[in-house]
C-alpha cells in the first residue's frame, strides 16, 4: 500500500523542537519525508530484525521517529509488533526505501511520502513547536488515529478514527469564516456522531445581503429547499448546520424537520426562522434525530464566538481529514474588505457541486445583483471546476452573507471595485475547490488539469471534466504512470473541436504527445515530477485561445475502501 496521508500522521504525534528542526532541514540534495506503519510477522525477534532494517536504512537516509523504539530500554518494543517510522529520504530513494520493508518478518506495510516542507512546516508549527516531553502512544492506539491510514479493516459505521485524530488548526482556519466584521460562529457535538462536533452555527450581528448556488442533482434534500425558499424573502442572518445524515429522502418528515432547525436557531438568536437557512450533510435515507439537534443548536448559540472557526468547519465534515479555509482582502473607497470561508468536501464531488458544503461571508456593502453574479462566476471557475470521483449528492450548498460593515460605498455592477471584489471572491472559491480535491478519499494528489487552445471555453470546460472524470486517468495518476495514451482516448470521446494531429500533452511540465505520437521525454522526470503532491496535466488542442482549468484528484486503493464502508 501507497496510502498514509503524512500530514494526517504528522498530526496525530507530538514533535521535539529537535525532531522539528530535523525534519524541516534544507539540503543540498532533495529529500522528502517518509512515513510507514508496518506490522511484524509473529515469532520474530524485534531486537534482531528492526536494528538491521535502521542500518540499511542509514546508508541513505536518516530515522527521525521509530516507534516504539527497539534501541531504547524499556520503551515496550521487544513485546510489540506494530511500529511507526518517519524518516528522511533523498527524493531518488523511494523505491530503495520501500524495499526495506520486503523482508519475511515483516507482514505488512503502508507508506506516505512529500516533498511539501511548507505544508509540512505548517503542521508542526500548529502544534506549537514547544519543548515537550515525547510521549509514545502505543502503536495499535496510533493505528486508530486516522481512518485513511488504517492498517486494520474498521467497522464502517465506527467513525472514532477520524473523531480521535487532532485537527490542529492554522490561525487561518482559526479566522477566516468570522474574519470580516460583524460574523460569529460555533460548532458543537450533539450525538448526530459518535464524538465529533456535528452542528455548527454561523451568525452575522447584522442583517445581510445572500446569495447561494446548489446541487443540480434532481432528489434535492429539504434543507436545500428550505433554503432557497428562505434566500428568496431576503434579509438573512444565519445558517444552521449539521454533519452525521444528510436528511435526504426522508418525504415530509425531513420537510418538517429542516424547518424545525430554522425555528429553533431563530428562537435562540432573536430572529424570525425566515432569516436561518439550514444544511445537512451526511447519510442519505434516515430521519434527524430531532432531540439531540434541538440541544446542540441551543449549545451552540451559546458558544457563538469570533477566531474559534475551526469547530464550526469540524462540525460539518464527514469524511474530510483536512480543515478547509480561505481568506481574502482587498480596498474599496480607501478602507479594507474581508472576504473569509470555509467548506466541508472529500468525496461525492462533481461539476454542479456535490456532497461539499461552503460558507462564505463579507464584511462588504454589496447589492444583490452584484453579490449573485460575483458569486456565480466564482462558483462556475470553482466548485463547478472540480471533480472527485464524478458522483453529484442532494444536499450541496455554497452561500454567501455580505453584511456591509466595512462602511464603504455599495458595491455594485458598475462600481469601479466590482471587478476586484470578483476576483477576490473568486479566489476564495478556487482555495476552498484545490482543498477539497486535495483531501479527495484516499488521495495523495491534487490534479490541476488545464485545457488551453479550445475553439470556446464550453470545449475546454468538456475536455477538463472528461479528465476530471476518467477512472483510468485518474488511477495513473495514482500509478505516477505517464499513461498519456488514456489522456488521448478520454479526450478523443469528448464533442469538442479539435485536429489530432494538433494536440499536445504535458504531464508534470513534460511534454509526453504531439503530432499524433509520442514525443521524446525523460520517464524518470516525468515520474518525478507525478510524484509531487500536485500534479498538473496539460492539453493544447490548437483551435483557439479558450482556456479552462479544472481539479480533481487521484484514484486509490484507499478511496474504494472508504466508500465500500460507508453506510448510505
Amino acid at each position: 500500500m501507497t496510502d498514509l496521508p503524512v500530514y494526517s500522521v504528522l498530526n496525530c504525534l507530538q514533535w521535539s523542537e529537535e525532531e522539528s528542526e530535523r525534519i524541516l532541514s534544507d539540503s543540498e540534495i532533495p529529500t522528502e519525508i517518509a512515513v510507514v506503519f508496518f506490522k511484524m510477522n509473529q515469532g520474530v525477534s524485534v531486537s534482531e530484525g528492526i536494528p538491521d532494517l535502521l542500518d540499511e536504512l542509514s546508508d541513505f537516509g536518516e530515522c527521525v521517529r521509530i516507534q516504539p523504539d527497539p534501541r531504547e530500554p524499556g520503551s515496550g518494543a521487544i513485546d510489540a509488533s506494530d511500529f511507526l517510522l518517519v524518516a528522511i529520504i533523498p527524493s531518488d530513494t523511494r523505491r530503495s526505501f520501500q524495499d526495506l520493508f520486503q523482508r519475511p518478518f515483516i507482514g505488512r506495510a503502508s507508506y506516505g511520502f512529500s516533498k511539501d516542507r511548507i505544508e509540512i512546516r505548517r503542521v508542526l508549527e500548529s502544534q506549537g513547536m514547544e519543548m515537550l516531553p515525547v510521549e509514545e502512544p502505543k502503536p495499535e492506539e496510533l493505528l486508530t488515529q486516522a481512518k485513511s491510514f488504517m492498517l486494520e479493516k474498521e467497522d464502517a459505521n465506527e467513525e472514532g478514527a477520524i473523531d480521535k485524530m487532532g485537527l490542529h488548526a492554522t490561525d487561518e482556519q482559526k479566522l477566516s469564516v468570522t474574519a470580516p466584521k460583524g460574523f460569529r460562529c460555533s460548532g458543537v457535538h450533539a450525538g448526530v456522531k459518535k464524538t465529533r462536533r456535528d452542528v455548527g452555527l454561523l451568525v452575522s450581528d447584522f442583517p445581510c445581503v445572500c446569495a447561494g448556488r446548489f446541487t443540480q442533482n434532481r432528489f434535492l434534500s429539504p434543507a436545500v429547499r428550505v433554503t432557497k425558499e428562505h434566500l428568496g424573502k431576503g434579509n438573512v442572518q444565519a445558517v444552521i448546520c449539521n454533519s452525521g445524515n444528510a436528511n435526504a429522502a426522508t418525504g415530509s418528515r425531513g420537510m418538517k424537520d429542516a424547518k424545525k432547525m430554522t425555528r429553533i436557531a431563530a428562537k435562540e438568536l432573536g430572529l424570525q426562522a425566515d432569516q436561518v437557512l439550514v444544511c445537512s450533510t451526511g447519510i442519505i435515507g434516515t430521519f434527524l434525530p430531532m432531540t439531540k439537534i434541538k440541544t446542540g443548536i441551543q449549545e451552540a448559540a451559546k458558544s457563538l464566538a469570533t477566531g474559534e472557526d475551526e469547530r464550526m468547519i469540524e462540525a460539518i465534515m464527514t469524511t474530510d481529514i483536512r480543515l478547509k479555509a480561505a481568506v481574502r482582502r482587498l480596498t474599496v473607497d480607501g478602507r479594507e474588505v474581508v472576504i473569509g470561508g470555509i467548506a466541508k468536501g472529500s468525496g461525492m464531488i462533481h461539476p454542479n457541486m456535490a456532497t461539499m458544503h461552503a460558507y462564505i461571508t463579507t464584511d462588504a456593502q454589496v447589492n444583490h445583483e452584484a453579490l449573485d453574479r460575483a458569486l456565480g462566476d466564482a462558483v462556475s471557475e470553482s466548485f463547478n471546476a472540480l471533480s472527485v470521483d464524478g458522483d453529484t449528492s442532494t444536499s450541496d450548498s455554497v452561500l454567501i452573507f455580505a453584511n456591509g460593515q466595512s462602511d464603504t460605498e455599495e458595491i455594485t455592477l458598475d462600481h469601479p471595485s466590482y471587478s476586484s471584489f470578483r476576483s477576490q471572491l473568486k479566489q476564495v472559491c478556487i482555495d476552498l475547490a484545490r482543498q477539497m480535491a486535495r483531501d479527495g478519499e484516499g488521495a495523495e494528489h491534487l490534479v490541476r488539469i488545464v485545457c488551453q487552445g479550445a475553439a470556446n471555453t464550453e470545449d475546454a470546460r468538456e475536455v477538463g471534466r472528461t479528465l476530471a472524470t476518467s477512472l483510468l486517468v485518474k488511477t495513473a495518476v495514482f500509478g505516477k504512470d505517464a499513461n498519456w495514451g488514456r489522456i488521448i482516448a478520454a479526450i478523443g470521446r469528448t464533442q469538442a473541436s479539435f485536429d489530432p494531429d494538433q494536440v499536445r500533452v504535458w504531464i508534470a511540465d513534460q511534454l509526453l504527445f504531439e503530432k499524433g505520437m509520442a514525443a521524446k521525454y525523460d520517464e524518470a522526470t516525468v515520474e518525478a515530477g507525478m510524484a509531487e503532491e500536485e500534479v498538473e496535466i496539460r492539453v493544447d488542442l490548437g483551435e483557439g485561445k479558450a482556456e479552462m482549468t479544472v481539479y480533481t484528484c487521484d484514484l486509490s486503493y484507499d478511496y474504494v475502501r472508504i466508500n465500500a464502508e460507508y453506510h448510505t
